[in-house]
């Protein structure tokens, strides 16, 4: 995959998926049997990630998210991201505070065919709270 369909593809997850809340645009960057390997446990499939979009969409208004460092490899890539947004539901257990908060992490991907076949997201959730 070219740099600029890399960038294309996480700017269009970020801005679309997770700041606007449109799930349905997490069905096409990813593999139908992608592994999602953020959790404790490997999980196939898209919905963990709607669901994890739409836990942050829950958890937080006026989301402003920004990429700092993309940095792609054969095959692979990472992303360093920022997400700015107001405390407005319960988010890791701490219910709402109304406070701006920035959470901070990193993914890491794997792509083929021009989809991502692997996912793992590092959050710093005890930065942000």
């Amino acid at each position: 995959m070219e740099r600029r369909a890399i960038e294309q593809l996480v700017q269009r997850w970020i801005q679309e998926g997770i700041a606007r809340g449109r799930l349905d645009v997490f069905d096409e960057p990813l593999a139908p049997d992608v592994v999602d390997r953020s959790g404790p446990k490997p999980v196939n499939g898209v919905a963990s990630f709607k669901a994890r979009a739409a836990g942050v969409q829950a958890a937080f208004g006026d989301i402003d998210v920004h990429v700092e460092e993309l940095v792609i490899g054969d095959g692979s890539i990472a992303w360093r991201w920022s997400l700015i947004g107001t405390h407005v539901g319960a988010f890791a257990g701490v219910a709402a505070t109304g406070r701006r908060v920035t959470l901070r992490g990193v993914n890491f991907q794997r792509i083929a065919d021009g989809k991502v076949t692997e996912h793992w997201t590092m959050v710093d959730v005890a930065g942000a709270l």
